[in-house]
This record gives structure tokens, C-alpha cells and sequence, in this order.
């Protein structure tokens, strides 16, 4: 008789076998029907993709009435535990019920572990790549930023990536380090010599911390910005000045590479 464990499907405890793997509609199904239990259960299309990120997403196609659901194939892998965590988290955003903290760790636990990043870094390598314009920008060399800041913070010890300008002058994602490519990217907004010196500064030395500061992991959590990570950012020469810059230039504070709104 197989073994059974209980769901992280909310509060309702339903029950499933853990020897043999489910198929992802009928992890879906069950969970639809613990989260909705007065509802007819929908049925569900779930597509593995070959995304370059570890993506999904979720919705109702009115023409077949179905819930169409696409996954990362990296996900295929997943344990049952956190395909179902990562099932609880969709169907609840798609029908605005608050998600099962449980559901979000069971998810966090294979998505955030070591081995699950190094093979997100993998196929990112192989299936996509950094879209950037040469640093030598149109007024400013990103490069030339980086070996003044280099040396004035880092004591010229810090390795350098591969540096490049946005395509576009983006005012939401004003910077980002992509391990992926080992590359820092910055927006083409501060490519003028309109837009003070120093919030270029402020962004790629923020970026370059992130090189110092490698990702730690506690638990099932990803801390991206540690305490560490906060205090050297503090130690900016201009900190204040540089924030009320980038407030005027559409963005509050600190923190502003996009925030993942998909699982």
C-alpha cells in the first residue's frame, strides 16, 4: 500500500501517494479542490517550457474553459512537495486567495537550494544571453566608473565583470549583476551628462556589491541583500544625496531591480 503525506494545500489536509510521482494535472486538480472545495474542479493543461528562468505562469482560456498552466522544464525535476507548494501559490494568485506560507516554503526549499540554483545558472548560460550596448557609452565608460570606484572602495582588489549600458534608458530597473553571465548592466538613463555623476556612481557601486556579497542562504530563503550587504552600501560617499537623485529620476530608494511577481 503506498505510503501517504499530507498536502500543503491550506488547511484542509488531503492526502497523496509518495512513491510514485503524480501527474502535474492531477497535482493540480487535487490541490484546486482542497483550496475550492465547493467548486467543480476545472481541468488543467500543464505545459513544460524551455525558459531560459525558472518561470511560470497561470490562466483561464474562456475559449476552452481550462486552466492553462506553463512551467519551467527545470520544474519537471521538482520533488512532489514543492510542485504541489509551487500548484497552491499559482491557483491562489489566479483567484486571489492568500497563499499558505507552508506552500511557499515547500516551493523555496528545491527552488532556493544550492543545487537547484546552480542548474538555473546552467541553462540561463546556455538559453539565453545579456543584452547590453558596449560600455563605452555615448558620455559616460562604465568602465572607467568602475576602476575609480574599485579603487576608492575595494582597494582595487575586486575582480571586473563584464560591464554594459541598457538597450533601452529604463527608469524601473535602473541596474543588475547577472550571475549568469558575470555581467553588470546599467541603464542607458544615466548615459547623460544631464543626470548627475553621482547616482551612476550610487547604482553600479550597489551592483558591485552584489560581488562582494554573494547570495546567502538561511533556510528556504534567499537573502540577497544581507546586513553586510547594507552596511557597506551605507559607506557610499554621498549616500543620502544619491537616493533623493534617484527619487527624482522615478525610483525610491534603493533595492530597484525588478521584483519577480512570477514564481
Amino acid at each position: 500500500m503506498p505510503h501517504k503525506r499530507a498536502s500543503v494545500a491550506g488547511g484542509r489536509t488531503v492526502q497523496s501517494p509518495q512513491r510514485r510521482p503524480e501527474p502535474p494535472e492531477r497535482i493540480f486538480s487535487r490541490v484546486f479542490e482542497a483550496l475550492k472545495p465547493q467548486a467543480a474542479s476545472p481541468v488543467f493543461d500543464v505545459c513544460f517550457r524551455r525558459y531560459a528562468s525558472m518561470r511560470s505562469n497561470i490562466r483561464f482560456d474562456e475559449d476552452s474553459g481550462r486552466i492553462l498552466v506553463n512551467l519551467s522544464d527545470l520544474i519537471d525535476s521538482a520533488p512532489a512537495e514543492a510542485m504541489e507548494g509551487l500548484a497552491v501559490v499559482l491557483i491562489c494568485k489566479l483567484y486571489e486567495i492568500p497563499i499558505p506560507s507552508r506552500a511557499r516554503k515547500a516551493y523555496a526549499r528545491w527552488a532556493n537550494s544550492q543545487a537547484t540554483e546552480s542548474e538555473i545558472l546552467r541553462i540561463r548560460r546556455e538559453r539565453s544571453r545579456e543584452h547590453s550596448l558596449p560600455p563605452d557609452g555615448v558620455a559616460r565608460d562604465l568602465n572607467s566608473v568602475f576602476d575609480i570606484l574599485n579603487d576608492r572602495y575595494f582597494g582595487a582588489e575586486l575582480r571586473k565583470p563584464a560591464l554594459g549600458w541598457s538597450p533601452q534608458p529604463a527608469r524601473r530597473r535602473l541596474g543588475h549583476y547577472d550571475p549568469a553571465h558575470d555581467s553588470i548592466v546599467i541603464s542607458r538613463i544615466f548615459d547623460d551628462l544631464s543626470v548627475p555623476l553621482l547616482a551612476l556612481e550610487f547604482v553600479l557601486y550597489h551592483e558591485m556589491l552584489h560581488l562582494k556579497h554573494p547570495v546567502v542562504r538561511r533556510g528556504s530563503r534567499r537573502l540577497v541583500h544581507t546586513r553586510d550587504f547594507r552596511v557597506d552600501e551605507r559607506q557610499f560617499d554621498g549616500y543620502d544625496e544619491a537616493q533623493n537623485i534617484l527619487r527624482s529620476l522615478g525610483r525610491a530608494g534603493s533595492g530597484w531591480s525588478r521584483r519577480q511577481r512570477e514564481m
